[in-house]
């Protein structure tokens, strides 16, 4: 019937078909059954994982790109900072309890790391990265209620690099 019959792959379901054109009923029945099978295994999958999805989706463990995330249950003596900038500045915040153990802490900084030695063990050795590239001097850390808050200058990066974008063939 048609010339390209041969390297058709449905040849024998598509004669079929060109058989019982008259009837839509039968083309209908085979598209619903096609999909059907295609979306059962999807639908499998999501209702296996429906409670997991559901509570990463209300307690805002899905980033940007799609990606889950499950919270790591934390021992309550861990380092959690909350690091964020401003126009000038990278401030760093996190809470220490004792203020004592503050004669033990060590803070040290690159150009896009915070390091933290010292809290809330002697051995314990913490790196986060920063939003920012920040200034080698001129940082300043306050202690107050119970939080320490590092504070950073931001350095302004003029290293411009050119990429070469290929012609269009």
């Amino acid at each position: 019937m048609f010339p390209f019959q041969s390297l058709f792959p449905f040849k024998d379901i598509m004669q079929q078909l060109m058989k019982q054109s008259g009837e839509s009923s039968s083309i209908e029945k085979f598209v619903q059954e096609s999909i059907s099978k295609s979306m059962s295994t999807s639908m499998d999958y999501f209702q296996k994982n429906a409670s997991v999805l559901n509570r990463a989706f209300h307690e805002n463990q899905v980033s940007e790109d799609g990606e889950i995330t499950l919270p790591v249950q934390a021992n309550s003596s861990e380092l959690t900072p909350s690091i964020f900038d401003s126009l000038d500045h990278v401030y760093v915040k996190f809470r220490i309890k004792d203020p004592s153990k503050l004669s033990n802490l060590k803070i040290f900084h690159t150009s896009n790391q915070i390091i933290i030695e010292g809290y809330p063990y002697e051995e314990s050795y913490h790196v986060f990265a920063l939003p920012e590239i920040v200034k080698k001097k001129g940082a300043i850390t306050t202690y107050k209620d119970e939080y320490l808050q590092i504070k950073l200058p931001k350095a302004t990066d003029m290293q411009y690099t050119q990429i070469d974008v290929p012609p269009v063939e």
